[in-house]
């Protein structure tokens, strides 16, 4: 409530506060539930350190059906990002990123930092093209052309199904190394890693895979593509909930 952190509100943030003691006083969740889901280890992890039981919380990844997703034959000389623009989605660094690093930037979706984006674009002399939001065939089209998709967040993120997405279409990504992406990218073998917030250093892996062959890049795609296949498919997802209710039954 002191700090609004729901949507910067004091009366939403305070609907918020009164319903979490109503939970907590009533004990609706630590009381009640057998097991909490979390789709990354990280998550399970925070909320251990929060003081959940270890033993009642569960890790089942989300899962994606690739046979959706068609990696596209030829790719253009941009990076990608899709998503909100929002402060936490660090686009400033992302921009400031390309800027350095004289890479062509596409950001498909739409929010509060859009116009504040636009003029640092310009500000930077970066090419940056702001491209909206888009359907789902034209947005596969756009991240399948794309040399990598680009994660640079700033706050955590948890399991975010947009990577997961850009492997099913057979790009590698560069991901900032905070949150639960570090658990889904393999450094050097289905894209890179930097740390959050460091533009230098996301420009420098912009630079790095910019300059790899597509031969590599779709090397490192097809990786990301048999992880998916492997380990987030929709039926890896049944199975490890079956499991789940079977184990607690």
């Amino acid at each position: 409530l002191l700090r609004r952190c729901v949507k910067d509100s004091a009366l939403v943030s305070g609907l918020v506060l009164l319903e979490t003691l109503v939970h907590r006083s009533l004990g609706l969740y630590r009381d009640t539930i057998d097991r909490l889901i979390a789709p990354s280890r990280f998550y399970r992890d925070k909320l251990i350190a929060w003081g959940w039981d270890a033993d009642r919380i569960a890790h089942i990844p989300n899962c994606i059906d690739a046979s959706g997703y068609l990696p596209a034959a030829d790719e253009g000389g941009y990076f990608v990002y899709a998503g909100r623009l929002a402060p936490e989605k660090g686009l400033a660094t992302l921009l400031r990123a390309a800027a350095l690093a004289r890479r062509k930037l596409v950001l498909a979706g739409s929010g509060p930092e859009e116009e504040r984006l636009r003029r640092l674009a310009a500000s930077l002399g970066a090419e940056v093209e702001f491209a909206g939001h888009l359907d789902k065939p034209a947005l596969q089209r756009l991240i399948g052309e794309a040399l990598a998709l680009v994660l640079p967040s700033e706050w955590y993120e948890n399991a975010p199904v947009s990577l997961l997405e850009a492997y099913a279409l057979g790009r590698p990504v560069i991901g900032a190394r905070i949150g639960g992406i570090p658990e889904l990218v393999t450094e050097g073998e289905t894209g890179l890693l930097v740390e959050p917030g460091n533009a230098a250093a996301l420009a420098e892996a912009l630079a790095a895979l910019a300059a790899f062959s597509p031969a590599r890049r779709a090397g490192m795609g097809a990786a990301g593509r048999e992880r998916v296949l492997r380990e987030f498919s929709p039926a890896r997802y049944r199975e490890r909930t079956i499991n789940l209710y079977e184990a607690i039954c």
